[in-house]
């Protein structure tokens, strides 16, 4: 048998601290310039609304009447998802006209084409080449700059997106808290920003409590950072608030395990189970064997025994009904011992003879 600090648990804590990966573009509010071609059927400037604050001056520029044909063109191609055409039609005309506000939307239009690809590398280049035209109105501009921020996040390039992302908030004008999610989760992704992360993550909860992604987020980063007993808070003031969907029960009662609260993580599970938010799979019995693993540490057998044998039906393999066999056989329960060294072969496990061994012996 294993003590506290098993692999088992360590595995089940490593299996939950995962933060959410950062959304797709069309997840962050992507700007398609696309929809907005198809909106109006033509290139205006428009007066600028979103940004009233910005200190960028919106140039008011249009494309050309013959500009207007080939980007119309080229957004048929995009909305017909025929993005490997749009990319090309858009990169190259993008790299021949002298108009700045048809070069801009053209790499833009490219690098949403890109994006929805699936190919980050193209998207980043292609915005960056939007913003550097500067020929696109506030309204199109610090969107497509914000894109940027997206795209260089999903490349890995986390110091870049967080430069991208503070000159977006400093040149649009925009409320900080607008693009703090997306600012929490690049620094979710760096060693240094993670617990800045998780502070921002707690607070966007706070503001909204059916943020449940930012509430996992925040739980997680704390347990990632070892800072279980603030994990388990902000889990319980949550349950105390207006309950906890599935992810949060998992999220608590392995924080409870690893702050060593074993019997408050049992009453979470059992709790969880009776609310219907705990399915009874492998997730959970991993969780039983851990905490039978650390009763039996404690010289607790009564107890190990009894989540051995929650654990043990709902295995996806014979392990846990195997530890179980060994704990009875230690407490002399030979043909409760057999009984289970039996389940175990019946569904699997690592070292059969030991089952085997088990069963071999004499006695009832």
């Amino acid at each position: 048998m294993t003590p506290r600090a098993s692999r088992l648990a360590a595995a089940l804590v490593a299996a939950l601290l995962s933060v959410h990966a950062l959304p797709s573009n069309a997840q962050v509010g992507r700007y398609d310039p696309a929809e907005r071609e198809a909106r109006k059927h033509k290139h205006e400037a428009e007066t600028s609304t979103k940004f009233p604050n910005a200190k960028r001056q919106s140039p008011s520029l249009t494309a050309t009447k013959e500009g207007s044909k080939t980007l119309k063109d080229i957004v048929d191609a995009y909305q017909a998802k025929n993005y490997a055409d749009a990319i090309t039609k858009a990169e190259t005309f993008a790299g021949t006209t002298e108009n700045a506000y048809e070069k801009s939307f053209a790499w833009q239009l490219a690098a949403t084409a890109a994006a929805d690809s699936k190919d980050n590398a193209k998207a980043a280049a292609d915005f960056q080449k939007a913003i550097d035209a500067n020929g696109l109105d506030n309204d199109q501009h610090f969107p497509t700059m914000y894109n940027l921020a997206v795209e260089q996040a999903q490349l890995g390039q986390y110091d870049a997106a967080l430069k991208t992302l503070d000159r977006y908030v400093a040149e649009s004008g925009s409320d900080p808290a607008e693009s703090a999610s997306l600012r929490a989760q690049i620094l979710a992704n760096t060693k240094q920003g993670s617990g800045q992360a998780a502070t921002m993550f707690e607070q966007a909860w706070r503001k909204n409590p059916a943020d449940t992604k930012s509430l996992h987020n925040a739980a997680a980063l704390y347990q990632q950072d070892k800072q279980f007993d603030k994990a388990n808070a902000l889990l319980l003031e949550a349950k105390a608030k207006g309950g906890l969907d599935a992810d949060g029960y998992q999220a608590l009662y392995v924080g409870q395990i690893s702050a060593g609260k074993d019997k408050d993580a049992l009453a979470t599970i059992d709790e969880g189970v009776a609310a219907g938010k705990i399915a009874q799979d492998d997730k959970l019995a991993n969780a039983y064997t851990v905490l039978a693993q650390n009763a039996f540490a404690a010289g607790d057998m009564k107890g190990a025994i009894a989540l051995y044998k929650k654990a043990a039906p709902i295995a996806a393999d014979g392990e846990p009904a195997l530890n179980l066999a060994r704990v009875l056989t230690n407490e002399g329960r030979e043909a409760e011992a057999k009984q289970a060294a039996q389940q175990a072969l019946d569904k699997g496990v690592k070292n059969p003879g030991d089952a085997k061994k088990i069963l071999a012996k004499k006695g009832k």
